[in-house]
């Protein structure tokens, strides 16, 4: 894929947003949104559209988020993105949430650890590797109770921590730590600086999928009375 208008949206986590590349330049609009991603999406889409000047059938790809994050929040991205790919006969990159964020802060350490809170007493954790210029992934997306990631990170040399679990959970780090949510702008930000990776990950419409790392989707009744959320 050559030159690209790219389309970029997340909807892993409480936050909205949605990104646009065109000519070197990248609009987006992000906001905490709680459950109203459903209604605000496409309208945006739409919006970062006009405000370019452009139509829809000028992109050439489009980014989702395919998680990890919240069940419906994933269902929602994917069947946005793949009802854009049909229509537009365009091809999907799925992207990690976790990889994007860890990618905006690749300069903050040489070992990242991106933690997103998970809910029910659990992160959205993986770590990344930044030297020489080259950023990889050393542990990939996983479940990791808070009690457990000051071990985890030290197991695996980790500098410095990301995510929107800081705060949520009393874990006790000992390395430079800082609250952040994920931004569209930070897919394209990825796709820019890793092209030859992202470049094997386009998929079409039809081979699209949320990536689900917990088996536990649905809450119980007595889970929602204790006001547990997924």
């Amino acid at each position: 894929m050559g030159e690209t208008v790219l389309l970029a949206f997340d909807t892993a986590t409480e936050y909205c947003s949605v990104a646009l590349a065109y000519k070197a330049q990248v609009y987006c609009r992000t906001e905490k949104l709680g459950n109203s991603h459903s209604e605000c999406l496409l309208p945006w889409i739409d919006e970062l559209i006009k405000n370019a000047g452009i139509s829809l059938k000028d992109l050439n790809g489009i980014l989702f988020s395919s998680g990890p994050g919240s069940f419906t929040g994933l269902r929602i991205a994917c069947g946005v993105a793949q009802g854009l790919g049909y229509g537009l006969d365009k091809k999907l990159l799925p992207t990690s949430t976790l990889t994007a964020l860890g990618y905006h802060y690749r300069d903050r350490g040489k070992r990242i650890a991106v933690l997103n809170d998970a809910r029910m007493n659990e992160c959205y954790a993986a770590i990344y590797a930044n030297s020489d210029g080259c950023f990889k992934v050393l542990q990939s997306e996983r479940l990791v109770k808070p009690e457990e990631v000051q071990r985890w990170l030290e197991q695996n040399e980790v500098t410095f921590v990301v995510g929107t679990a800081i705060g949520v959970y009393d874990m006790n780090l000992k390395v430079e730590h800082l609250y952040a949510h994920p931004d569209a702008s930070y897919m394209i930000e990825w796709f820019n600086g890793c092209r030859d990776t992202a470049d094997q990950l386009w998929v079409d419409p039809d081979k699209a999928a949320p990536m689900y790392i917990r088996d536990h989707v649905a809450l119980t009744i007595n889970e929602r009375l204790q006001g547990a959320k997924l």
